[in-house]
């Protein structure tokens, strides 16, 4: 049986911009090859999903580089004490953000969201039946991998799910894990 997805339904709102704001976004949906309203789009999405949701949690904006020394130059003791706050940190969110801290709504609200927005990993789900695979793909070297994966390890063992396998190799994280 073949199921078909429906496209969610649509409106139409017209907007007043500055000239100087138009500008810009033409420029940045030329260089992405995009329609103008497929990048308004993308941007109001991620306000809507990201900004709006992970701005009720004090964040501190760093360059990547300088959060790269950051990590690097944490010992194991201080990573063990910075990962096991990843709980807290995604129940406050959770909550603040109105979304359940139950696996299947920390995949679709956060690990997602985190992935898209945040630069700390690509992510992609996988499920197979109950077999379900998480990937995460980082860019920022073998200690950020490993920085990581304890902080994913620390939010699915809060979620009492049970890992049936996790790797790192070349800066991929797999965390298995059957749902029951």
């Amino acid at each position: 049986m073949e199921v078909l997805e429906m496209a969610p339904s649509t409106n139409r709102m017209t907007l007043r911009l500055p000239n100087s704001l138009l500008e810009e976004l033409k420029k940045e949906s030329s260089e992405k090859d995009l329609p103008l309203s497929s990048l308004a789009v993308k941007i109001l999405n991620k306000h809507a999903s990201f900004e709006r949701r992970f701005g009720m949690v004090s964040t501190v904006l760093l360059s990547e580089a300088l959060f790269a020394i950051i990590v690097e130059n944490m010992d194991e003791s201080t990573m063990e004490k910075t990962t096991k706050l990843a709980p807290k940190i995604v129940k406050k969110l959770a909550n603040l953000g109105g979304f359940e801290y139950e696996i299947d709504s920390i995949i679709k609200n956060y690990f997602t969201t985190v992935g898209k927005y945040c630069g700390w990993y690509k992510f992609k789900h996988e499920i197979d039946h109950v077999n379900h695979t998480l990937v995460f793909e980082t860019n920022m070297g073998q200690k950020w991998a490993k920085f990581v994966s304890k902080y994913i390890r620390s939010v699915l063992e809060s979620l009492k799910v049970h890992i049936s396998d996790e790797s790192i190799d070349d800066n991929v994280v797999i965390f298995k894990f059957i749902k029951r």
